[in-house]
């Protein structure tokens, strides 16, 4: 993978990356979402699954309804037309819709972003979770916000997936479909996201809950400015968030601390998550594995047992320990060794060049702004990736796990994106059917923290048990429908 000018591109050797070189996939969606200022130009789930949605236009003249326009140089991929029959702009750009999916970076830039999906904080002091599990802590004091490119929005538009009306549509044909094609289920039909469609969820933890847990620390004592790490610093932002559905926000600032995306490259989708360097617990459990972006160094005992010696690798195993068990009484053990920080590692010459191609995190460009980012701050550099998804199961036949410290907070050891995502499924009522308990397996983690599914999606999920009855319908790994009215 290189960079020229602001553009990534592979080798003609290589025609399909996500498939071939995941990582460096990864990495290139990372970058090229970084570059289009997803913040503040991308919609999020609560512009997308509006809470008033109005029909789809079907006709030139047609008003109070939602329009999609493809054509080039349209001023708006989807907007409202009001019953003047002009685009209506957004009450509050950035923040929640009312009637028709719109796309913030089509209305203004440089936007404040308000959201309503917010936790309130809370002091956490249960001693167990600090000193075990940090992220778990984190995650119920972040905000999550799903944004999503502009093609994503325009295909949802486009097949009225914002509204349960256009759900329940859809349910009715994938049945149709299905009692029609007996003794056979048909796949692959209904929902088809395009290709260049990109999902790209971030966790942003509030100042407080960041201080708290000692992922930063007010090292200056500068009250003029945000505390943040002065070696490897956190992208900030500031967010209206409320944290009682919509009716009253308050602004503070936020700190980027993990990544989840998705890109349709691949016909499952391809997953990737990253994580700030800092993060306490961050390849805790399942390691950390990036093949292009950094490296670092693992040691291993000599075959003879005369000592260790080190080599370079792309993974980063999970900190263990011994548990201690006098030896006279049984054979130790490896245990994890939890909450803890990981090694940085060193970015190699390739994507140096390939932060200088697309013009992002320039070494030592700090931001003059620390309300909202820029594609220059040095900050970028400060994000590892924690591993890619393309499959269900590995080669020699384990389940696949991705999961981020804070976004999977909890049951990172069993998280499967692929797994999770399958699951997203419309029923009659065009509402997600029950259990809407997001991959839940309803067995509980050693912790009493309920796990989730990894491996092979279940047919049960979808079809009574021996027909073509359907009562679920997929919706190509997209859970955001669970925000539809």
């Amino acid at each position: 993978m290189t960079a020229t000018d602001g553009a990534i591109s592979f080798s003609s050797s290589i025609p399909n990356p996500a498939a071939s070189c995941p990582d460096a996939f990864g990495w290139a969606q990372l970058l090229q979402a970084i570059q289009a200022h997803f913040w503040v130009n991308w919609a999020n789930d609560e512009t997308v699954w509006v809470s008033d949605p109005k029909p789809l236009c079907t006709a030139a003249k047609d008003t109070d309804c939602c329009k999609v326009d493809t054509a080039s140089g349209a001023r708006y991929k989807v907007s409202y037309i009001g019953r003047n029959g002009k685009p209506v702009p957004p009450e509050n750009v950035g923040g929640p819709g009312s009637h028709c999916p719109y796309i913030p970076g089509e209305w203004a830039k440089n936007a404040e972003t308000s959201f309503a999906g917010g936790n309130p904080l809370s002091s956490h002091t249960n001693a167990f979770l600090r000193s075990i599990d940090p992220a778990r802590i984190a995650r119920q004091q972040e905000v999550e916000i799903v944004y999503r490119n502009d093609p994503f929005v325009v295909y949802t538009t486009q097949k009225d997936l914002y509204s349960q009306r256009g759900l329940k549509a859809l349910f009715e044909t994938g049945k149709g479909e299905a009692s029609n094609s007996a003794p056979y289920r048909p796949t692959r039909q209904g929902v088809a996201y395009p290709f260049d469609a990109v999902m790209f969820k971030v966790d942003w933890v509030n100042e407080q809950t960041m201080l708290e847990l000692d992922y930063i620390t007010d090292h200056d004592g500068d009250t003029s400015t945000p505390p943040n790490d002065p070696e490897n610093p956190y992208v900030t932002m500031k967010i209206n968030v409320s944290t009682d559905g919509g009716t009253n926000f308050e602004e503070g600032m936020y700190y980027l601390a993990a990544i989840t995306g998705a890109s349709k490259a691949l016909p499952n989708w391809h997953w990737y998550a990253f994580e700030h360097v800092n993060n306490l617990g961050r390849c805790d459990f399942i390691g950390c594995n990036d093949s292009f972006g950094y490296r670092t160094t693992v040691s291993y005992r000599l075959p003879d047992g005369s000592g260790t010696d080190q080599y370079a690798s792309n993974f980063i195993r999970p900190h263990t320990q011994s548990d201690d068990v006098p030896a006279d009484i049984k054979q130790q053990e490896v245990i994890y060794d939890l909450g803890q920080r990981y090694p940085s590692g060193v970015p190699t010459n390739e994507m140096e060049a390939v932060y200088a191609g697309m013009g992002i995190a320039a070494k030592g460009a700090l931001t003059s702004n620390p309300a909202l980012p820029s594609p220059t701050d040095s900050a970028w550099r400060s994000y590892r990736l924690k591993g890619t998804q393309t499959t269900y199961y590995t080669n020699d036949g384990y389940p696949t796990v991705l999961g981020a410290s804070i976004t999977e907070g909890g049951f990172v050891n069993t998280a499967s994106c692929l797994s999770c995502h399958v699951q997203a499924s419309v029923g009659p009522a065009g509402s997600v059917p029950p259990p809407t308990s997001v991959g839940a397996t309803g067995r509980l983690s050693l912790d009493g923290i309920g796990t989730v599914v990894s491996g092979a999606p279940y047919i049960g999920d979808y079809y009574i048990r021996g027909s073509t009855n359907v009562h679920a319908v997929q919706v190509d790994f997209v859970w955001g429908i669970l925000g539809a009215q």
